[in-house]
């Protein structure tokens, strides 16, 4: 990070309990250009490395995340979320991308030999070259997993990075940005700048490619910017992810997965559940137990040293806070009841609310339809699958789905969800599988994380075409032959082939 003795500069604030964190830099268009020319300078002899040593520098990285004594603190600190999550999912997620990065790259990043049928003294090799700079703006709600952790397929294809993170939580960046260089890492490949709006805007202006994490309003505005410029664009955008119980589903199994899916991080997590449609006949069991399950939530501040005892922290921003009093009034006003939770926290400092469980409620509510992002969870019981496959398919939004009951039938259901992602007798666990790609459709997203194809997508393919070796004059013999002065006895030939070949399918 870099910034001028006369940058301007925003507070970060603890949503845990409202102090002052720190003052940081809004780096601004200058900053950006600094840093995306650093990167310009850097990236040639990074992407000239062998594979093997780039992927050394990030093994670096991860064992200096892993030992580092200020990052945990740092992202707790500033996200407000339980160190359960800040060690046991966002560490644990950023140290796995980069052991599968490697593990994929290693196989999917070298040249690909292709033989074709019609030109057979030919052969044409596919090379992936990096796109240059790619710039990361990532959202406040994982400051690592989202953030970091999104530069670790771009510098593993070849590309520098650099990453604009939420100005609610920017700081656990630039620790990770402090970590690369102290490991002695290239200087210019990973930076961070740290700004409001204007910053990240500034970025999309100047970089190659671009990551973004973040609302669809904002997501719409980098896309129409990143096809103006005609750069790749990833986006992954809001999610009002569905939750599905069947008749036949362990109960206890699915209470449990509702609660955390819908409450993790207080309910701040993308793929986190948003939404639950169950089955008439399993319903009243299902509530009870879900109740209790809500009602037994731990909150309090999180001790940064992982003491204490507890499952939810603080809302990270201050203005979902709002979004849940809105959404909990509608509700209530159309006619659902709220079983636990409804209220914010007055006994705690910071940005507190009470996990809330609604039912009774209906499609038309805004909780059923508007991304809540906050301690918030309805429930909406329907006659059969073939209702809730119906209301879950009804949203704007397509980026998750989970559903619960006997396997071969909740399969069957989840094919029909639409959604880039659906998960079985399980939630939030598949965020993990990095193997398999993650991404949202309709407009939860383009592009994907995870997978080979979100490794691939860093890069720009080349081709090269070649003669075979010994098969050279015969190449160039047909070459001259197709070429002008065109012959009609060329014709007769490429007539009577392509009818040889293709007539009969």
């Amino acid at each position: 990070m870099s910034a001028s003795a006369v940058s301007p500069t925003f507070r970060v604030v603890s949503p845990s309990t409202g102090q002052l964190l720190a003052e940081v830099p809004d780096l601004g268009e200058a900053g950006v250009l600094e840093a995306v020319s650093r990167a310009c300078s850097a990236a040639p002899a990074w992407a000239g490395l062998p594979f093997g040593e780039r992927a050394a520098a990030l093994r670096r990285w991860r064992t200096a995340a892993l030992d580092s004594k200020e990052l945990l603190p740092t992202l707790i600190g500033e996200s407000g979320k339980p160190r359960h999550e800040a060690e046991g999912i966002e560490l644990l997620y950023f140290c796995e991308l980069i052991r599968f990065g490697i593990s994929a790259g290693r196989r999917v990043l070298r040249p690909e030999t292709r033989h074709p049928l019609l030109f057979m003294t030919k052969r044409t090799v596919l090379h992936r070259k990096p796109l240059g700079v790619v710039g990361v703006v990532g959202p406040w709600n994982f400051p690592l997993l989202n953030n970091a952790a999104d530069a670790v397929f771009p510098l593993l294809a070849g590309n520098a990075v650099v990453l604009k993170p939420s100005e609610v939580t920017p700081l656990t960046s630039v620790v990770m940005g402090k970590l690369w260089l102290e490991v002695g890492n290239p200087p210019g490949v990973f930076q961070v700048v740290t700004g409001l709006g204007a910053t990240g805007a500034a970025l999309i202006e100047q970089v190659d490619g671009v990551m973004f994490t973040g609302s669809v309003q904002t997501g719409r505005k980098v896309a129409a910017k990143a096809g103006e410029r005609l750069i790749p664009c990833v986006t992954e955008l809001g999610g009002k992810s569905p939750f599905i119980v069947l008749e036949g589903a362990d109960l206890d199994a699915a209470a449990m997965a509702a609660a955390w899916s819908g409450f993790a991080h207080s309910g701040q997590v993308c793929i986190g559940t948003e939404r639950v449609y169950v089955e008439e006949k399993v319903a009243e069991e299902f509530e009870r137990k879900l109740e209790e399950r809500v009602r037994a939530l731990r909150q309090e501040v999180p001790g940064l040293d992982g003491t204490g005892e507890h499952d939810l922290g603080a809302v990270t921003a201050p203005r979902q806070l709002e979004v849940v009093e809105r959404q909990i009034a509608d509700a209530l006003r159309r006619g659902a009841r709220a079983v636990t939770g409804g209220k914010r926290r007055t006994d705690l400092p910071g940005n507190f609310f009470e996990p809330t469980l609604l039912v009774g409620a209906t499609q038309e509510m805004e909780v059923m339809r508007e991304e809540t992002f906050g301690p918030l969870l309805p429930v909406m019981r329907v006659k059969d699958a073939a209702e809730a496959v119906r209301l879950a398919n009804d949203s704007h939004l397509g980026l998750n789905a989970s559903v619960f009951g006997p396997e071969g039938r909740a399969v069957e259901v989840a094919n029909a969800i639409q959604s880039g992602n659906t998960i079985v007798n399980d939630v939030l666990v598949h965020y993990l599988v990095v193997e398999a790609p993650l991404g949202g459709i309709k407009a939860s997203g383009l592009g994907v994380r995870h997978g080979v194809e979100g490794l691939k997508q860093w890069t720009r393919l080349e081709t090269v075409t070649t003669n075979k070796p010994f098969l050279g004059p015969v190449g160039r013999f047909i070459s001259r032959r197709l070429a002008f002065p065109y012959d009609r006895r060329v014709l007769g030939l490429l007539r009577n082939a392509t009818r040889l070949l293709y007539r009969r399918g």
